[in-house]
């Protein structure tokens, strides 16, 4: 969502972002239709049906679920507005915190104590006031549920935003070392189709503006995540007044939000190990919130699975990957792989019961047969292409275990095997018929065997990265096809006829793989202009990743021939040649420069290429302009009021001319734009201008004095983009 709305965004997303400028008009539009609003309004308070909270005492502890192994209990504070004392559900025990302590019950195999502080009704400012004071003691994990009221109340987004900063200001000082605040979402009310318009456009764009608010503020601090609020459009989801969830309702809450507080608690205690799966977590949480009677409940327990952390791993790290082989060293010879396939007969038991070893004959399971047959072109692409016998040079086996789970809609890498669900039919296919799936996942192991790349952040993103271009030259290895004719897809097949997508990613242009209802749009960027910022998905490791693979892409198709030859070959050389496991963009950047150079030459082609494409996705500077970095740029929008057509520019700063970028430069740093964007004109033309982490403003054009006007229209012509559609 914050993705769709950043300026510069092109096609699908420029009707995004007017609906996001639209609503920064939520308060003078409430003012213009305020008869009509007014009118509504009365309608709605005689025919809503007041809900009270339900009885019972606000805290208590829920039991593990195996007693015996019952440790220290996990301490969660809710506080907030009435879903804090689950209005809408007959018992507490059916409202969003207990159901929530209950589940992390089961996750963190021992006891919760839980506690509520919150009452009907109330603003973020309110709780502030409130109930902040009554908060006492030190929690584990804190649930901050506010967001409704200030929406139905239009409380600006400033003043809402310096309110939940004073909120978790004030919460830390009762959060435990390596606890977690879970700030919810406030509520998706434009999705509440009984809601009569225009109030429902008005105040659910609203709700929407400071559920931004939220998400970049829990994006800049390593203690907050956010924790998003389904779309609830099931009638049995509503409780009786249509605003609150039902039992139901919270319950499809809940499964959010406790498997991201348990991920976050043991993410922050250094405890969680990393499954490297191919499906990213984000995607499988719209999945879980989409109410499809069969794939929204396995993505569900998937997400589970990948975060459940049991007590017996707690009392040490995670281990390091292992990389040793178990198996016999091989004998004297030529390299071939070792392969062995185990079937884990739909349990979460690993490795399960073998049932293809190196050599055997096929065994008439498609799925078997199908990572056999990828572990082999994985092995065989890393022989021809790099001499590297198997994952770790060394002849590692290559092991793998299919029918994970029922229907566990991912595939992993867990250090040391593959490991494959068979989806859930409805969203998911399968992953075996994937060869750049299996091909990414083993990617991993390389990985690990090497640089180690830390699996968060930038150097996360990287270790995404790089695992795809190991999974794309594995399928265009297997096809024997040029970088030209190569679709660049990653997970293709892995969906089904269902969704209105082609693939997982799309190394050729990142945020193109799908756009579809239930899952939403792909939110890779392509461009460091686009770089998502997110406590998320480990930093964002699954979605900035496509700002490296276009990179890649640019190299080899560039370059031309197969990609493995010399795009794949600097890559491999780069990852092998001591870079460091904290690795950035950047540094990788210099590392593929630096060994193509080693390989190439300074003047070849190839390093051309190389330097072109870090240059072209704004890692690095452009090696031709006068030393401004490439990912310096300006971005310019307007839109012609309400309904107005939106005119987009993206410029580098180098392109600018030289009077009107010192103009520029100074207009920014004078904060005349932070000032103007304070007043709101009814319908007006809107111009949001960003300068990086500079400046990001949205200002009415009647207020911009007419020099400035002048200024951005010139820029706007400089580096007009055609209109969206």
């Amino acid at each position: 969502m914050g993705l769709a709305a950043r300026i510069g965004a092109r096609g699908a997303e420029a009707s995004t972002t007017i609906e996001r400028t639209i609503h920064r008009l939520a308060k003078p539009a409430a003012i213009a239709l305020a008869p009509v609003l007014l009118r509504q309004a009365k309608q709605l308070q005689q025919s809503l049906v007041w809900l009270p909270e339900p009885a019972g005492r606000r805290h208590g502890t829920i039991d593990a679920p195996d007693p015996d192994s019952a440790g220290t209990p996990l301490r969660l504070l809710a506080i907030g507005d009435s879903t804090a004392t689950g209005v809408g559900a007959e018992r507490l025990e059916d409202g969003l915190v207990l159901q929530t302590a209950a589940r992390l019950s089961v996750s963190e195999q021992r006891p919760v104590a839980w506690r509520i502080v919150g009452l009907e009704g109330s603003s973020a400012a309110q709780v502030l006031a409130d109930q902040l004071p009554k908060v006492d003691g030190e929690w584990d994990a804190i649930l901050l549920l506010v967001g409704a009221n200030d929406a139905l109340q239009l409380v600006g987004r400033r003043a809402f935003g310096t309110t939940i900063r004073a909120l978790l200001d004030g919460l830390a000082a009762h959060l435990s070392p390596g606890g977690v605040i879970g700030i919810s979402g406030t509520p998706q009310i434009d999705t509440f189709v009984w809601l009569p318009q225009p109030i429902r456009s008005l105040i659910g764009g609203h709700a929407r503006t400071l559920d931004d608010v939220q998400q970049r503020i829990a994006a800049a601090d390593a203690r907050v995540i956010h924790l998003p609020t389904p779309a609830i459009v099931d009638p049995k989801q509503h409780a009786a007044d249509g605003f609150h969830p039902s039992a139901a309702g919270y319950r499809l809450w809940s499964s959010i939000v406790a498997p991201r507080l348990a991920g976050a608690l043991q993410r922050r205690a250094g405890l969680l190990p990393v499954r490297h799966g191919i499906v990213p977590p984000y995607l499988l949480e719209h999945l879980a919130a989409a109410a499809i009677p069969t794939a929204s409940i396995v993505a569900e327990r998937t997400l589970g699975l990948d975060l459940d952390i049991r007590s017996g791993r707690r009392a040490q790290p995670a281990p390091r990957p292992n990389l040793v082989p178990d198996a016999p060293a091989r004998v004297p010879g030529e390299p071939a792989p070792q392969r062995a396939v185990s079937d884990a007969r739909g349990s979460t038991d690993l490795p399960g019961q073998l049932v293809r070893a190196e050599g055997d004959a096929g065994t008439g399971d498609t799925a078997a047969d199908e990572a056999y047959d990828g572990l082999g072109a994985s092995w065989s692409m890393l022989m021809d292409a790099f001499e590297r016998d198997s994952l770790d040079g060394a002849g590692m086996p290559l092991r793998a275990t299919v029918h994970y789970g029922q229907q566990y809609a991912n595939a992993f890498w867990d250090g040391s095997r593959m490991v494959f669900g068979d989806g859930d039919g409805e969203v998911f296919a399968g992953f075996t018929a994937a060869v750049d799936v299996i091909g990414h996942e083993l990617g991993h192991g390389v990985i690990a065997s090497t640089a180690d790349l830390v699996y968060r952040d930038q150097s996360g993103a990287l270790n995404e990265s790089i695992a795809d271009v190991l999974g794309s030259l594995v399928k265009q290895h297997a096809l024997g096809q040029t970088a030209d004719a190569a679709d660049w897809l990653i997970g293709s097949g892995v969906f089904t006829e269902r969704v209105q997508g082609k693939a997982l990613r799309s190394m050729a242009a990142p945020g193109t793989a799908y756009d579809d209802p239930v899952l939403g749009k792909d939110p890779q960027p392509a461009h460091m202009r686009d770089f998502v910022v997110t406590g998320d998905d480990l930093g964002g490791v699954h979605i900035n990743s496509g700002i490296p693979n276009k990179a890649f892409h640019l190299v080899a198709t560039t370059i031309g021939g197969r990609s493995w030859e010399a795009a794949g070959q600097i890559w491999m050389d780069a990852l092998t040649g001591g870079l460091s496991p904290t690795a950035d963009f950047a540094a990788f950047a210099a590392a593929t420069e630096g060994a193509s150079v080693a390989r190439f030459g300074d003047d070849a082609g190839e390093t051309r290429a190389v330097r072109a494409a870090w240059s072209a996705v704004g890692v690095t500077e452009d090696a031709s302009g006068p030393g401004v970095a490439a990912a310096d740029a300006i971005r310019l929008a307007r839109t012609g009021g309400m309904l107005g057509q939106t005119r987009a520019a993206v410029l580098e700063l180098q392109v600018i001319p030289g009077d009107d970028r010192e103009q520029l430069s100074t207009l920014v740093a004078s904060g005349v734009l932070e000032e103007l964007e304070a007043q709101t004109l009814p319908d007006a033309p809107l111009w949001r201008v960003t300068v990086e982490t500079t400046c990001d403003v949205t200002v009415a054009e009647p207020l911009l004095p007419d020099e400035v006007l002048a200024l951005f229209r010139r820029l706007l012509e400089l580096g007009d983009e055609p209109p969206a559609p």
